[in-house]
């Protein structure tokens, strides 16, 4: 199978299919458009090899000549076909390559090339791809369109030699192709990266920076310039004024500048106590309590809990105050809880967790009456006396299960109590309980049968003391506070 014919581009020298109008490295045109064959052309016939060409071709296909210019009348066309220098000997400059690949002059001099000292790289036209013939070609042209010399006489002088042909201008010769360490493939020298693959070619090493040449003073010089260095004669110094007598007050001197206060130190906190992390991510993670007030919250606090979506910046803080360490709340949406060991009172709108359940303490409420109507077949008995009302809250605050009792208690667990959740993997079967007094008050109060315990809520800038083995809920952590 024969190779597919190529073209030649005139200003980058890519080789191009034969059917290309551009060059696909440099976008230059590869040819020119052809003019239109005048009507009822067969065709036209070469006047300088006399070869037969379709209408509507330029360019003469066996030797490449103008078909439409025409030379002088009375004088064949007799230029050499050799004179005609193909595209694909023409030269490459830097320019050219500049232009085709769009590197900088600095790139250009790391790849080994020089940069032309005229403003050809500036001139961004693609160069004429019929260069003009050298002054041989010029030569040989003029002496074939030269009339017939006169016979010499027999007594004419010998003619003069002719003129040696001027020598052509050698072009310095383009540094070689880079082979790609990946694939192969030869690369311009000016190459960034592989045309083929794509894999970049290693920069050049800086040259070594040669260090100063030091300097050295002859000795023989020090003898010269010695009387400069020479110390000059001491100056006398006026004594100094007598003292005033000691009855006449002398004036203090200001002082240069307001002086520094010193920066308070922070004193150490009365005992030792830290925050053992007992559920979360980092279980098991200590954390000092090193200040007299330390914050718990985001990134920035003391204890922070950065990845925690449900902690706030600045959410509690744990303060030694007066040889005790007291829990206050910061006022954040989630707040912090703290687990029950003893029944702890309820005020209407104290919020608790049972479980993996946040309940709220609504208090005494009133029973809705509803519009006189036959009772419902699944209805429930009105509870008698006065009543309190106990409201699952669920994400975003909004209402869940919501239980009316009117006392003495309301018991929360998985089954068998007021409030059921047998679902929550966490609850005992009587998990928790609300006490509810003869004057009205409740408390709150772990059963004991679960190990997950009861959380109560601390109420906003309320602080409460915190004993060791206490252990506090804040977002999704649980930590346990230890002393000593």
């Amino acid at each position: 199978m024969l190779p597919a014919a190529m073209v030649t581009c005139p200003a980058c020298g890519k080789e191009n299919d034969e059917s290309a109008w551009e060059c696909k490295r440099c976008r230059a045109p590869l040819r020119e458009e052809e003019p239109p064959a005048p009507a009822g052309s067969l065709g036209e016939v070469c006047p300088r090899c006399e070869a037969f060409n379709e209408p509507g071709i330029r360019v003469c296909t066996n030797c490449g000549a103008d078909l439409y210019a025409r030379p002088a009348a009375g004088h064949p066309d007799r230029t050499p076909p050799d004179a005609f220098t193909p595209p694909s000997q023409v030269p490459e400059t830097l320019s050219q390559e500049l232009r085709a690949l769009a590197i900088s002059p600095e790139e250009a001099e790391e790849a080994g090339l020089t940069l032309p000292r005229d403003d050809s790289q500036f001139d961004k036209t693609p160069p004429d791809p019929f260069p003009a013939v050298s002054a041989r070609a010029e030569g040989a042209f003029a002496a074939a369109f030269a009339p017939d010399p006169a016979p010499p006489g027999p007594t004419g002088r010998r003619p003069p030699p002719a003129t040696p042909p001027a020598p052509r201008e050698k072009h310095p010769p383009l540094p070689p192709d880079k082979p790609c360490t990946s694939c192969g493939a030869l690369n311009p020298p000016a190459a960034k990266f592989c045309f083929d693959c794509g894999t970049p070619f290693p920069k050049k090493a800086a040259a070594a920076v040669q260090p100063p040449p030091s300097i050295q003073v002859d000795e023989a010089l020090g003898a010269e310039y010695e009387d400069a260095t020479t110390e000059s004669a001491p100056i006398d110094v006026p004594p100094p004024a007598e003292a005033e007598a000691p009855g006449e007050p002398v004036e203090a001197e200001a002082p240069a500048g307001p002086a520094a206060e010193p920066v308070p130190q922070e004193e150490p906190p009365p005992f030792s106590a830290r925050l053992v992390q007992e559920a979360g991510p980092g279980q098991g993670v200590a954390f000092a309590l090193e200040h007299l007030e330390n914050s718990i919250g985001g990134s920035a606090a003391h204890i922070g809990f950065g990845e925690d979506v449900y902690v706030a910046p600045h959410a509690a803080t744990l303060a030694f105050v007066d040889e005790r360490l007291v829990l206050r709340d910061e006022g954040s949406a989630n707040g912090v809880y703290v687990k029950v060991r003893e029944p702890a009172a309820l005020e209407p709108g104290d919020l608790f967790v049972a479980g993996e359940r946040l309940l709220r303490y609504d208090g005494p409420v009133e029973v809705p009456r509803g519009a006189d109507a036959d009772p419902p077949f699944l209805g429930a008995p009105r509870p008698q006396g006065p009543v309190v009302r106990v409201t699952e809250v669920l994400a975003g605050a909004r209402t869940g299960r919501t239980c009316y009792r009117s006392g003495p208690s309301i018991t929360i667990g998985r089954a068998g109590c007021d409030l059921n959740f047998p679902a929550d993997a966490l609850l005992a079967g009587k998990h928790a309980e609300i006490r509810i007094g003869e004057d009205g008050s409740a408390v709150l109060a772990d059963v004991g049968e679960g190990s997950s315990g009861v959380f109560l809520r601390v109420r906003t800038q309320q602080p409460i003391e915190l004993q060791a083995g206490d252990v506090l809920r804040i977002g999704q952590q649980q930590l346990r506070v230890e002393v000593g």
